[in-house]
């Protein structure tokens, strides 16, 4: 138990770090576009990003953010708030789409912010699959909290719902997800991301 709490509190401590950005201002654009599928959008995220964040450091997955694969993400980029935007309902496909397709590009491009918990994830992930990539999604959880908490929030305080549901907000989290999408496929978000992980190492 001890574990998993260091885990979430390690993770909970990078949301403010530039390089959580990355792949948490993509998720909140998701969730804001996603209005009536939130929740769902939401968790599968979630599942996406620490199942990719995790592959790689595990052996499963080798592709590189360069040449045509960016390209491709990129339209997979756009295509995750078009199926956010069609969701309405929680039980949508196009929401379930969203939230995995989403989380597994953000994740994809993560670089996150090591720290011990973290790093002894990713160095014991092609040893122990199971255990690492559980803490993975509690570490991605985490990270990810105020995303959650923006798709929970509207069911305690209606007020909330009524808020998020205006059309401004879905407009604000387009915006975002198309700024997103096309610095993706133009290759210049990795140069973004390496800028943001230098912030965060402060240098």
């Amino acid at each position: 138990m001890g574990t998993l709490i260091d885990t979430l509190t390690e993770g909970i401590g990078v949301i403010t770090w530039a390089c959580t950005l990355t792949v948490l201002a993509p998720g909140v654009a998701l969730v804001l576009v996603a209005r009536q599928a939130r929740l769902t959008v939401a968790l599968y995220y979630v599942v996406g990003a620490a199942l990719l964040a995790w592959a790689p450091a595990a052996g499963h997955w080798s592709v590189s953010a360069r040449g045509a694969a960016v390209v491709i993400a990129g339209l997979l980029a756009a295509g995750t708030y078009v199926a956010a935007w069609r969701a309405q309902s929680h039980s949508s496909p196009y929401a379930t789409g969203a939230g995995i397709v989403g989380g597994a590009l953000a994740g994809w491009l993560w670089r996150p912010c090591v720290g011990p918990r973290l790093g002894d994830i990713l160095n014991e992930a092609s040893t122990d699959e199971l255990r690492t990539l559980a803490l993975m999604g509690v570490y991605v959880a985490g990270a990810l909290l105020p995303l959650l908490l923006l798709a929970v929030l509207p069911y305690a305080v209606l007020a909330v719902d009524r808020v998020l549901d205006r059309i401004p907000f879905a407009i604000a989290g387009a915006v975002i997800g198309a700024a997103y999408a096309i610095t993706l496929a133009i290759g210049l978000y990795d140069d973004l991301i390496g800028e943001l992980y230098r912030i965060s190492a402060g240098y």
